[in-house]
């Protein structure tokens, strides 16, 4: 049971991380460059993005998890495709206010292009809520992992993860009740620090929280 816990975190722990980076860099460069740009890209940018969020989402990653045989790479991949969408609306919502400020007036005006202007003046500027946004994003995606394998279209024997541990372990909830609780405890502390550590982050990276950029 301690060897599947542990393999089982380093599993779930590698979908959530790998997925959460990635999402968080994607979200980061589309929702900045349609801020940026603006006019008729940004409107293409917003549609995709928009039509992206109104599709089942979950659906289409138990079909493709469950047609890959449990694949934990295919796994990842499909979750970076279903899981930028919301956080580049927020980028693109941040960005707009940025790409008025003076410093990326005089940034356009000295002949950057606007990946670099992007690159050097806006994402720097939202990097304490893109910090938040991946530690929170690796959550998620160990939630999102652990719902799939749970219902058996995650990751499956003879590999192993935190869901797969879980959804083994229900049905044997009355006769090895352990199988169930480890996997299930550990999972929450998982969760439960992880989003202490976003809350750290938070105060010790955003001058507006309760702790002043102090913490």
């Amino acid at each position: 049971m301690y060897a599947q816990l542990a393999h089982g975190i380093q599993r779930s722990l590698t979908i959530g991380v790998l997925v959460s980076l990635c999402t968080t860099a994607v979200s980061a460069f589309v929702g900045s460059i349609a801020a940026y740009l603006g006019g008729r890209i940004e409107r293409i940018v917003l549609e995709i993005i928009h039509f992206l969020l109104v599709v089942p989402s979950f659906l289409i990653l138990a079909l493709v998890s469950n047609s890959v045989n449990g694949n934990w790479r295919m796994l990842i991949v499909v979750l970076i495709v279903f899981g930028w969408m919301y956080y580049a609306r927020v980028v693109w919502t941040m960005a707009m206010s940025l790409r008025e400020r003076e410093y990326v007036a005089a940034a356009r005006y000295m002949g950057l292009g606007a990946a670099a202007v992007v690159r050097r003046h806006i994402v720097p500027n939202i990097g304490s809520m893109l910090t938040i946004h991946f530690t929170l994003g690796v959550v998620t995606t160990i939630q999102a992992e652990t719902g799939l394998s749970f219902l058996g279209f995650g990751v499956k024997t003879p590999d192993v993860s935190l869901g797969a541990l879980i959804g083994d372990g229900s049905s044997l909830l009355y006769s090895a009740p352990w199988q169930f609780w480890f996997p299930a405890v550990t999972l929450t502390l998982l969760t439960v620090s992880m989003a202490f550590i976003a809350d750290g982050l938070r105060d010790a990276l955003d001058p507006n929280s309760r702790a002043g950029g102090h913490a």
